[in-house]
């Protein structure tokens, strides 16, 4: 059956969409999901199937990204059913609804199941990713932990003063995760520095990736490329190695065990309380 739905797996297409289809099940065997193509990507590139070196066009045609083959293979797994397209997330894109119903008793009771108590006395640390991919599927464990996210998409001015700053205070823990180069290490300290001035004195600052010891521990070593530096005429190129080179579930691990490390209590207490605590409320209503 999914042979029929796969191109010849003698052709090049026919192996990528085998081996885009082997990672995705692993990832679902492993729990991580929903994943995002980049982190597929890497995936690839780790294991030899896809090369992160451009081909030069032929005189006259457009030039592909080394990831286009892929993205139209996994389209063509999600298009025949093979894999469903809740499995991968675009972090790009958005679309906002509002909840109502049809008197204000009904809406608390619908929302019962939903509501949340403190974790953090108050008191969450953030996560801030310099990918938008990274946050995309870090979302789905900050949303269980309540820990608020963002992505700076780079270098950024205006999202921290006006969506970032006002969700901070002085000393709270700020949990970084960015790309290992000389570029990343520059957005991170701009970053760090325009918060640290809006609210006014230190933050409780540190990197969860990638760091100095992953780079150098890792095995097999993790895919480096070559960043243009575009501040620069002509541009300066720096080797870097990207965060989601460390792999979905690893990144998801390092952030967790940070996470439970932090917490004022476990939170498998916490959950059982807050179920608790919703039957209560349930029973209340009715």
């Amino acid at each position: 059956m999914t042979d029929e739905e796969l191109s010849s797996p003698s052709s090049k297409r026919g192996q990528l969409q085998r081996a885009c289809l082997a990672l995705l099940r692993q990832h679902e065997r492993d729990g991580a999901l929903p994943t995002s193509a980049r982190f597929i990507y890497y995936e690839l590139v780790q294991s030899g199937v896809v090369s992160k070196k451009t081909k030069k066009p032929k005189l006259g045609q457009r030039g592909r990204r080394s990831d286009q083959d892929m993205g139209e293979a996994l389209t063509h797994l999600r298009e025949v059913g093979l894999v469903p397209w809740e499995w991968i997330v675009d972090e790009t894109r958005s679309i906002a609804v509002w909840r109502f119903a049809a008197t204000v008793a009904e809406y608390i009771a619908d929302t019962v199941d939903e509501a949340r108590i403190d974790l953090w006395e108050g008191s969450p640390p953030m996560i801030i990713t310099e990918s938008r991919s990274l946050a995309g599927v870090l979302d789905t464990l900050a949303a269980e932990y309540l820990v608020p996210i963002t992505a700076t998409n780079g270098q950024a001015a205006g999202h921290l003063h006006t969506q970032v700053a006002p969700r901070l205070e002085l000393g709270q823990r700020v949990l970084y995760l960015g790309d290992h180069d000389w570029q990343g290490h520059q957005i991170e300290a701009n970053t760090r520095r325009v918060l640290e001035r809006l609210v006014g004195g230190e933050l409780d600052w540190r990197r969860l990736a990638i760091t100095e010891e992953q780079v150098h521990d890792a095995d097999p070593p993790l895919p480096m490329i070559s960043k243009p530096d575009g501040r620069y005429k002509p541009p300066r190129y720096h080797d870097a190695v990207e965060t989601e080179a460390l792999g979905q579930s690893v990144i998801v691990g390092i952030v967790r065990d940070c996470l439970d490390a932090l917490l004022p209590e476990p939170i498998e207490d916490v959950l059982e309380r807050e179920r608790d605590q919703q039957q209560d409320g349930k029973y209340v209503l009715d």
